[in-house]
């Protein structure tokens, strides 16, 4: 014959330990919902990107040295545009540095604006006396350049030679009062377009100041 059993009644103990009990289940889950709401509104580690920052203040005109220039990462969203890549030693700043600045490819010159030329070209200005040739020039446009012959007797013009042949400007900047790039331009010139040639077609148009007329090729 089975026995009829009872529950023995709880005592203080039994109390203390399941109120414990509960205190640690409790505890345990508040812990668990901190650590679920951290890792919820935590926000995840930025991406960086490598750039070039000045070791010192460095002067207009000074070429790049490994020592001029430090590696750091950066947050990608803090990096300005045309950030200098890290192998951009050597390249020559158009402008003051301060230190600590990050390099960009405006506070060099030369490297921009002949980026992707032949290696030896050369940058240089066209005197343009027609105002309409001037205003209807373009960067990356191509261009004849073709220089009036004089008498050397008379003076008078007695033809044209072509100085350059299909030559891409560069650049077309705004006419001033001072003339071109290079200083004041010859009388009756109006602007000055910057071209890439190499370095004899250089020598040729240096030559032919103020007897040029410039050519536009179709495209």
């Amino acid at each position: 014959m089975l026995r009829e059993t009872t529950p023995r009644p709880a005592g203080p103990r039994d109390r203390r330990r399941r109120r414990l009990a509960r205190r640690w289940l409790s505890a345990g889950l508040s812990a668990g919902a901190a650590g679920v709401a951290v890792w919820a509104l935590s926000p995840p580690a930025p991406q960086t990107r490598a750039v070039l920052v000045a070791t010192r203040d460095l002067p207009a005109g000074a070429a790049l040295a490994d020592t001029d220039v430090h590696r750091v990462q950066r947050p990608v969203a803090t990096v300005p545009d045309g950030a200098l890549e890290p192998a951009a030693a050597g390249a020559v700043l158009a402008g003051a540095v301060r230190r600590g600045e990050v390099l960009t490819d405006t506070r060099t010159t030369g490297a921009g604006l002949l980026a992707g030329q032949p290696p030896g070209t050369l940058a240089t200005t066209v005197a343009v006396g027609d105002r309409a040739v001037l205003d209807g020039l373009r960067p990356g446009a191509r261009v004849d350049v073709l220089a009036r012959t004089d008498d050397p007797v008379t003076g008078l013009a007695t033809g044209a030679e072509r100085v350059a042949t299909d030559v891409v400007v560069l650049a077309v900047p705004a006419a001033t009062a001072s003339g071109g790039l290079l200083g004041p331009a010859p009388a009756g010139a109006t602007g000055s377009v910057l071209v890439a040639v190499d370095a004899p077609t250089a020598a040729d148009l240096a030559a032919a100041a103020g007897r040029t007329v410039l050519a536009l090729r179709a495209p």
